[in-house]
């Protein structure tokens, strides 16, 4: 019933939001394929497209594609040489600096040869 008054919606309380979801054309997929193949990373093409690396690899995935698998960024020989800066004193973030890692990828590989990791200054471990 309409008395002339001007009608009011109220919204609805918590209720998500509906984010548009962008579909890539085909031929987006096609050069995503196509970059990733030549090289590019997952990362990389999820940033250039706006989009999540998970949808990347849905596209890869679908069409069949095989990921490339995380190759190891030291040797052997350079986790040797960085335990020694690293024993010698530098600190972690130095040494990975040096030898152009992240410093959770130089405490991976510390780990998995066995080099202890020394507790960060000013941190006292829980006892």
């Amino acid at each position: 019933m309409s008395d002339g008054s001007p009608v009011v919606v109220q919204k609805e309380k918590g209720r998500l939001s509906n984010p548009v979801q962008r579909r890539p054309s085909e031929t987006i997929i096609d050069e995503l394929v196509r970059d990733y193949v030549a090289g590019s990373s997952i990362d990389s093409l999820a940033e250039r497209l706006h989009v999540h690396r998970t949808t990347i690899i849905s596209h890869l995935d679908r069409r069949g594609i095989k990921r490339r698998r995380n190759v190891r960024k030291m040797t052997d020989r350079s986790v040797r040489q960085a335990a020694k800066r690293y024993a010698s004193g530098e600190s972690l973030k130095v040494v990975a600096i040096r030898f152009d890692v992240d410093a959770r990828t130089l405490a991976r590989e510390f780990k998995r040869a066995g080099i202890e990791i020394r507790t960060r200054r000013g941190w006292h471990p829980l006892t």
